[in-house]
């Protein structure tokens, strides 16, 4: 294969990621933590769902560097 086939390929899997990663920390865990007008409950879930927050902030960042 020659190589620049190959880094294009490496690109778009790398680029493919963001698929996954993107609307997961930017749409589905905002909907599940955030409550409009109510920090104490947004507070309550975020402590509740710590790990899901925390794979929120990994997430956006790793989107964020693939974007970069």
């Amino acid at each position: 294969m020659h190589p620049t086939k190959k880094a294009a390929r490496i690109a778009g899997a790398i680029y493919l990621t963001m698929v996954f990663t993107a609307p997961f920390s930017l749409i589905y865990v905002p909907g599940k933590l955030i409550v409009r007008g109510d920090a104490a409950a947004t507070a309550n879930n975020i402590l509740a769902h710590e790990t899901m927050f925390r794979l929120s902030i990994f997430g956006d960042l790793i989107g964020h560097i693939i974007f970069i």
